[in-house]
């Protein structure tokens, strides 16, 4: 190692310890102090150094790890948000269809459902097909909390 590199090393320690180096001096120190082979008058400053690096990646790893939590809050209150929206625009549109008054003729009044092209009447069958397509539809809240819930997982 050449004596123009110690002198740089030794000049940017006392600099370093009087508060005066900037964020790419103390870089250059903990990579210096990283390497294998120190000079004996050196020696004692690269457990320093070294925390200094190993603080400086762990920091960098929880500042990555924080803006990745914020990426998830700000999706999950968008996804709560448009949820809501849904549940809404979904009750006004039942809610329409339920107050709408039947304007069809007398012949299309009554309970009936569509299978297979026929039209049934009979009250009994209509209800079964009706409990069968209740059943088989999941409230929204459930869906919503269910991918919150994979989501954090």
């Amino acid at each position: 190692m050449n004596n123009n590199m110690l002198t740089d090393i030794h000049r940017l320690i006392e600099k370093y310890f009087e508060g005066q180096t900037s964020s790419g001096e103390e870089k250059m120190l903990r990579d210096y102090f990283a390497q294998p082979g120190l000079p004996d008058d050196l020696k004692e400053y690269a457990p320093l150094f070294r925390f200094l690096d190993n603080e400086s990646k762990a920091i960098a790893v929880l500042n990555g790890i924080r803006l990745d939590d914020e990426a998830a809050v700000r999706w999950r209150q968008s996804l709560r948000k448009y949820g809501t929206i849904a549940a809404v625009a979904a009750s006004l549109f039942i809610a329409l269809i339920l107050l709408t008054p039947e304007t069809s003729s007398t012949s299309q009044k009554g309970n009936y459902v569509w299978v297979d092209g026929q039209r049934i009447t009979d009250p009994r069958t209509v209800r079964e097909y009706a409990e069968l397509s209740f059943d088989k539809v999941q409230p929204e809240n459930d869906i919503i909390a269910d991918q919150l819930r994979a989501f954090s997982e």
